[in-house]
């Protein structure tokens, strides 16, 4: 980016001297060592049998080091494409040093009488500087050592002296001082005035781009605020395309959750179609079991019906027998009186006889007390016989009447055991309630549970059916939102129309400005 910047505000003598300082640098050293490789051939060919290997080592080498020097000076002097001001001082003043220390260095050690005519080269190369002070100091270190190298090694560099010596020295000081002073002219020439003219014509092209410049710098102004514009209805885009992935996303979270939402709800229906049929199920066992209930009921209703008349019956025969038993009560209370009234009769029969023991001991009294006791003795025993037939008839009532306890025992044994006959018919009738009951109980259970597993199911079914509500509300309050949305895109989209026909009727006027 930085180079690009510097490359549009190079001037055209900007990028001359860029190119002239790197193709300089590099020609000088390479001249310099191009000679030194034809002269170490022509050493070896034996073509310079007076030429020292070590001069010509030293200049080889120093050609080397030179060529090392220009390398560093342009890896180091251009920056961003462009040559900095105080390396183009340094190269300038390096390039006048190497071309007097080498030409001199050839002209000291190769016996070449022609070689002053390259001092032209040397001072041309100078000249692309287009500083004509740079060419006026190598033309005149270069003619010098020319001058000083014909005084010096005249035998070698001077023209063979003959009729012809001194046209031909003329010859070479006319062509070495018009051709060096002809090389820095020009260059003042090209300097002084091409370069002031190129100069006051860029200036007048400046003044120009600067009235377009100013030009399209307010275009730019105006460019600017609509690109602001622009990059406002683009954030506002952008924020409103990001609140609509947003949305979206959450439209498509909430339909998931929707469809989620449903599947539960589909699965608390089929649970509750499930339990629903349990509780079917469970509504025809308490059906049957009530119905049946009722039928044992009934049954059981009329067992007892039966068990109460028994019971009544058995009362009432409970009821003679104790009349019954009271009446041999009664009669044995009578046997009781007849036989204290026997005890008596024994009592006194034993008194009689305890007299009638006495009164045999008495013997002798003429037996008449002993006919008294025998008297009560029959009397006694009148009594006594008497006494046994009301026994005998007491006991044969009471006989009789334990026959008819007996009787009546015997009849309400017989209906005990039918009695008991109703009985286990009851219990066994309340056994079949009871396990009715229990199925009864247990199906009631299960209702129960079945109730309680609906509940809780339609508790979830409504639960999920408020949180569809509450989604498709959301829903609803995002769609709201969306159409708000591209209502305000329309809008923004109307500006945008609206800064776009104004950014191209300013670039029509910039267009037309550049082709002005």
């Amino acid at each position: 980016m930085n180079e690009e910047k510097q490359k549009h505000i190079l001037s055209a003598l900007d990028e001359y001297i860029n190119k002239v300082y790197i193709l300089v640098l590099l020609l000088v050293p390479g001249a310099c060592e191009c000679a030194g490789i034809c002269y170490t051939f022509s050493k070896v060919m034996g073509w310079l049998p007076s030429v020292s290997w070590v001069a010509l080592g030293v200049f080889d080498i120093t050609c080397l080091m030179y060529l090392a020097i220009g390398i560093f000076f342009i890896k180091t002097g251009i920056v961003d494409g462009y040559v900095l001001p105080k390396k183009l001082k340094q190269g300038q003043i390096f390039l006048v040093v190497i071309m007097f220390i080498q030409f001199n260095f050839i002209v000291y050690m190769i016996p070449a009488t022609d070689f002053w005519g390259f001092a032209f080269f040397f001072v041309i190369l100078t000249s692309f500087f287009l500083d004509y002070k740079m060419v006026a100091v190598a033309a005149v270190e270069i003619g010098a050592s020319i001058i000083a190298s014909w005084f010096l090694y005249g035998k070698i560099h001077l023209p063979t002296k003959d009729g012809y010596f001194a046209v031909n020295m003329l010859d070479r000081s006319v062509c070495v001082a018009l051709s060096l002073s002809t090389i820095v002219l020009l260059t003042y020439l090209l300097n002084r005035f091409l370069v002031n003219a190129k100069k006051s014509e860029m200036d007048r092209n400046n003044e120009k781009v600067l009235n377009v410049l100013t030009s399209v710098k307010n275009l730019s102004d105006k460019l600017q605020n609509a690109g602001e514009s622009l990059s406002q209805i683009s954030e506002s885009e952008s924020a409103s395309a990001e609140e609509l992935a947003t949305t979206n996303d959450q439209l498509a979270e909430n339909s998931n959750l929707l469809i989620e939402k449903t599947d539960e709800s589909m699965a608390n229906l089929g649970e509750l179609h499930e339990w629903a049929g349990v509780v079917a199920d469970s509504v025809e066992k308490v059906e049957a079991s009530s119905r049946e209930l009722l039928e044992q009921s009934a049954a059981n209703q009329k067992l007892l019906g039966n068990l109460q008349a028994i019971n009544s019956e058995v009362s009432e025969s409970m009821k003679q027998t104790t009349e019954f038993a009271q009446k041999l009560s009664a009669a044995v209370q009578e046997i009781g009186v007849t036989l204290n009234l026997i005890s008596d009769i024994s009592d006194s029969t034993n008194l009689l006889a305890l007299n009638a023991s006495i009164e045999a001991a008495r013997a002798g009294e003429a037996g008449r007390g002993f006919s008294v006791v025998a008297t009560e003795v029959g009397n006694l025993a009148n009594s006594t016989r008497q006494s046994l037939e009301e026994v005998k008839v007491i006991i044969e009532r009471v006989q009789n009447n334990v026959k008819e306890i007996n009787g009546q025992i015997d009849e309400n044994a017989s209906k005990l055991a039918t009695q008991n006959e109703y009985f286990a018919d009851v219990f066994d009738g309340m056994k079949g309630m009871a396990e009715l009951l229990t199925a009864s109980v247990n199906a009631v259970n299960t209702m129960g549970e079945a109730h309680t597993k609906q509940a809780e199911v339609i508790r979830k079914t409504v639960s999920i059916n408020q949180d569809i509500a509450e989604s498709i509300k959301n829903e609803n309050e995002q769609f709201c939102s969306i159409n708000e949305m591209a209502k305000n895109n329309a809008s923004d989209t109307a500006e945008v129309t609206m800064q776009a026909n104004a950014i191209n009727n300013l670039v029509e006027e910039m267009s037309q400005l550049l082709k002005n």
